[in-house]
């Protein structure tokens, strides 16, 4: 299925290592990912009236986004100016304003300090308390992780080999030879 029909249909994603519009500043990165824009169709997007409401209503949703992750202050920036864990925020964002229903997100920790990685899971958890987004995550961090989620599955070799609630997992014989080593 192509990818503008699989976000249609509500399924978000982000990278490893975010995938930003590095020429467009963080505001302009948020207003891309709404649905459907009006400003889109090159009939209409000759008609000012037609989608600049859209456009008011687009930048407001971004900047309650931006304040919601607490990098509002970052608006007119360039997404390439930004550090590593705030691009990931940024893309977390992004992601979540196509209001997708299933957001996929891989690693949204790799390679950011451990306190930003407490605010992303904490930002992930208030979305999917408020958006009602569910969240599928791969994440190395466990012990970030097992803070924030209510079921995990552990994959060794390419099978699953648990599947319960995080106090579960830590307990699970076969994740411990698998991880731990005997």
């Amino acid at each position: 299925m192509a990818s503008h029909k699989i976000f249609e249909l509500g399924l978000g994603r982000t990278f490893q290592t975010p995938r930003l519009f590095s020429g467009m500043t963080v505001l302009e990165n948020l207003m891309v990912g709404g649905k459907q824009q009006k400003g889109e169709n090159p009939l209409l997007a000759l008609l000012r009236g037609r989608w600049e409401p859209e456009e008011i209503t687009l930048a407001k949703t971004a900047q309650d986004q931006l304040n919601a992750l607490e990098i509002s202050h970052l608006y007119g920036e360039l997404s390439s100016n930004l550090s590593g864990g705030q691009m990931k925020l940024l893309q977390l964002a992004n992601a979540l304003s196509g209001e997708p229903e299933m957001l996929l997100l891989d690693e949204p920790t790799a390679g950011v300090a451990p306190r930003l990685a407490q605010d992303i899971f904490s930002s992930i958890e208030s979305q999917r308390k408020e958006k009602g987004v569910t969240f599928f995550i791969i994440e190395h961090r466990l012990q970030v992780l097992f803070k924030h989620v209510d079921r995990v599955f552990v994959m060794h070799q390419g099978r699953i080999i648990a599947d319960g609630k995080p106090s579960d997992i830590t307990k699970n014989q076969e994740v411990i030879d698998a991880y731990l080593g005997s």
